[in-house]
């Protein structure tokens, strides 16, 4: 099952890359996530791995299968109720009337269920994850486009 959430974005490519593509920043957007952890050695890239946290004391393992700096990135999970699922994250530049630069952050996300959660998934969960991912597409969207909104890391 595909679920997808998309939105642009009053910022360039690069800003929004930077918090999106950034996993510790993750609990700021995405409140599903508690903390998103690189449990690989090295630069995080194609077949780096990851433990993230979430509510109500669960846990899932997720490897990085694509990623193409300032352009696009994806998540396979690899334990949990939801293995085999993916999660992608897009970005495109487009401009406004007046040239100025904006992006288009579009997050897919294919949705494989294991376990009883093949009967149950469906019913109870796929709902709450279409919710889920609107709400962290505009909190992206708000973050890099609120009062406050200079480039990611500056005060």
């Amino acid at each position: 099952m595909k679920i997808e959430a998309s939105s642009t974005i009053n910022r360039p490519v690069d800003d929004v890359w930077k918090l999106v593509a950034d996993t510790s920043t993750w609990p700021k957007w995405a409140p599903v996530y508690l903390e998103l952890n690189q449990t690989s050695v090295g630069p995080i890239g194609k077949g780096a791995t990851f433990h993230s946290k979430h509510p109500q004391n669960r846990a899932l393992d997720e490897r990085l299968v694509e990623y193409e700096p300032g352009r696009r990135f994806a998540f396979e999970f690899t334990s949990g109720p939801i293995r085999g699922s993916r999660e992608t994250y897009h970005m495109e530049e487009v401009t406004d009337g007046q040239g100025k630069a904006m992006t288009n952050l579009t997050r897919e996300f294919d949705l494989e269920f294991s376990g009883i959660f093949k009967v149950l998934g469906p019913i109870l969960v796929t709902p709450g994850f279409k919710k889920e991912k609107r709400v962290e597409v505009d909190n992206v969207k708000r973050l890099l486009e609120g009062p406050d909104s200079g480039p990611p890391g500056t005060p």
